[in-house]
């Protein structure tokens, strides 16, 4: 009875159950009884197996999917009509839309504010018509990925059939074939646009991105170019750099700036970091080119301005010893150690040395996350460490050569600070300075037990593992997936 005042319909948790249940035939069975028999629809071709036979026909996911999500819809709509009330739906999210379907789904939704889809090439002219006509409050999209060929001229049609400065959040997660087209449409939306993220971009769409220099009321950006991307040079020109440079610095509510595997992010940051009005709290550059000493050292100077930064990334890989951006540049680690709100800091695709650690941790007490990369990290910076009461994650893929009583005084000065739920992870130890199993198990038992927190250790080069690596943590699970998501 209460359909009508569901705000989130979320559909890809349904879409994950079946293909949890495709090849079970019980779990089918039960899955599909009673009303939602009606429900079930078999990829085309195949019939209902008998119940003997061990082999079940493949489902049709995206079918069943788009069926349940029109009972919801067409249910919620004719409850809503008949107590003469609109519905609340605001956001829809699944995997899959029928193209042809959406538009007349979208005609129903009159509070519709978000659209979360896998494949923007199912956005039509008509889905855009239907959300001009039907849905005044209409404002995010993202998608998953956009990459059919036609992709530029469809989503570039979609943005112009929108009512004009409308569209607040735009984002695509993954492949994209955008380009300088579909930029140009999104400028019809300059006023309102709040948010962008552009993940695995061409290095032509990312030469072209100065296109949207008029969306100057930006608060986040996100580029990504695809670091497999070898079609044509990512160096920007003189004059695409200055443009680009131009765009960003112009948005003085920037908050949120990440800029990954783009060659030039260097002196566009520095440009950006010098504008008076900018405050940001969250920079990410990844994968970057070194320019020339005079503009390296004017954007790490220019960092320490930034005050109200609360999330730091700097990594670059290509150019420096081991493939890692060496932390040669005091510049840098003196404007880090002057931002006092800093909460959240990656390092671990950076050549950081234990006096850069050391300063930086003496600095910012208030750290809750932070991460290292580098060569040799000596145990001393673990004193150092140990005082942070806020820290709640610690990963570290430096060389470490830490002894039992060197991560049992850690674990201690942790607790005498009143430090509670970290989470330890030494993905690099020296197999020369392996703990045994009862070392492992009692810090262990003391992070876990005492601090209410985990510990890994791996030993990647220890020729006694047959696969390499060795995790010890709470619940026995390890995980490597997350160091650069931030």
């Amino acid at each position: 009875p209460y359909c009508a005042y569901i705000r989130t319909l979320s559909l890809s948790g349904l879409l994950e159950c079946l293909d949890d249940i495709r090849s079970n035939a019980a779990l089918r069975q039960v899955f599909f009884e009673g009303q939602m028999q009606d429900f079930l629809v078999l990829q085309r071709g195949h019939e209902p197996a008998p119940s003997s036979l061990q082999r079940v026909p493949p489902l049709d996911n995206a079918a069943i999917v788009s069926k349940c999500a029109e009972s919801i819809i067409q249910y919620a709509k004719r409850l809503a009509d008949s107590n003469s009330t609109a519905m609340a739906l605001t956001h829809l999210e699944a995997s899959t839309f029928p193209r042809d379907v959406l538009p007349t789904w979208l005609s129903r939704l009159g509070a519709l504010r978000s659209l979360q889809i896998q494949d923007g090439s199912i956005l039509s002219m008509e889905a855009a018509a239907a959300i001009t006509e039907h849905c005044p409050n209409f404002s995010e999209l993202i998608c998953f990925h956009c990459s059919s060929d036609n992709a530029p001229e469809e989503m570039a049609s979609f943005f112009l059939a929108l009512r004009p400065h409308t569209l607040q959040v735009f984002e695509v997660h993954s492949r994209n074939s955008l380009k300088e087209i579909t930029f140009a449409a999104l400028g019809t939306h300059a006023r309102s646009l709040r948010a962008l993220e552009f993940r695995s971009l061409s290095a032509s769409a990312v030469r072209a991105i100065h296109v949207l220099s008029e969306c100057s009321a930006l608060e986040r950006l996100v580029v990504e170019k695809n670091p497999t991307d070898t079609s044509s040079p990512d160096v920007m020109t003189g004059q695409e750099l200055t443009q680009v440079a131009g765009w960003v610095s112009n948005c003085k509510a920037l908050r949120e700036l990440e800029f990954h595997y783009v060659r030039d992010a260097l002196p566009i940051v520095r440009q950006v970091l010098q504008v008076p009005e900018i405050h940001l709290e969250k920079l990410v550059i990844r994968e970057f080119h070194i320019p020339s000493e005079e503009i390296t050292k004017a954007t790490w100077r220019a960092f320490g301005r930034q005050k109200q930064l609360r999330s730091l990334c700097v990594s670059c890989r290509d150019f420096y010893i081991d493939n890692m951006f060496e932390f040669e540049y005091p510049e840098l680690t003196d404007s880090i150690c002057h931002l006092h709100n800093l909460t959240s800091l990656n390092l671990m695709g950076s050549y950081v040395s234990s006096d850069d650690i050391s300063r930086i941790a003496s600095a910012l007490p208030s750290l809750e996350e932070l991460y290292i990369g580098g060569d040799l990290l000596e145990p001393r910076v673990l004193e150092v460490l140990g005082r942070l009461s806020k820290l709640t994650t610690l990963a570290i893929t430096s060389l470490t050569q830490f002894t039992f009583d060197h991560l049992w005084r850690f674990a201690q000065s942790l607790y005498e600070v009143g430090n509670r739920r970290i989470n330890v992870e030494l993905l690099n130890q020296s197999h020369e300075y392996k703990l045994t199993a009862d070392e492992e198990s009692r810090l262990d038992a003391l992070l876990h037990e005492t601090l209410r927190g985990t510990f890994a250790i791996s030993y990647p080069n220890d020729p006694d593992e047959v696969h390499g690596v060795d995790f010890s943590d709470s619940d026995g699970n390890g995980s490597l997936g997350y160091w650069y998501s931030n």
